[in-house]
């Protein structure tokens, strides 16, 4: 005869542990959404294509680090976690500083920020930042021929 009682708490342990499994795998992707890391690129070149001049002296935050002073045409890199943000940039002069909220998607590692497009509302200001490939080298320049190097013993 079959003792019903004996399926009942491996049933509910299955379940508790299917439940915990997916509980877990939930938490690691939320993780992952919320402290993704990215570089950003903050860009003060000036832009050719609606010929904008950037400014000249600047100091740019980003999510109220650190403040970086930048001249025109300099770039540097900004650590960030997260998509979303927020970047403050002063200008010398007592001027009002300026600030924007902008989101960065997950699937990329690093993106560009170009200052005189954002100053002037011009989107996209952010853009995948993608490093050209190096060009493979022919495989007769990598490897010397036995002959030069000597390796096989002859004097």
């Amino acid at each position: 005869m079959l003792d019903i009682t004996a399926k009942q708490p491996a049933r509910r342990r299955l379940i508790i542990r299917g439940g915990l499994a997916i509980l877990w795998i939930g938490l690691g992707v939320i993780l992952f959404l919320l402290y993704r890391g990215h570089t950003v690129l903050v860009d003060n070149r000036p832009v050719e294509t609606p010929s904008l001049r950037a400014p000249d002296l600047i100091t740019v935050s980003i999510d109220g680090g650190a403040g970086l002073e930048f001249l025109r045409g300099d770039r540097d890199r900004f650590a960030v976690t997260g998509s979303r943000h927020r970047i403050r940039v002063e200008s010398g002069g007592g001027a009002q500083p300026f600030e924007q909220q902008f989101t960065l998607p997950v699937k990329d590692d690093m993106y560009l920020l170009s200052i005189p497009k954002m100053l002037n509302r011009i989107e996209p200001f952010v853009e995948v930042f993608k490093i050209a490939p190096e060009p493979p080298r022919d495989a007769e320049e990598e490897l010397p021929d036995n002959d030069e190097t000597g390796i096989l013993g002859e004097p």
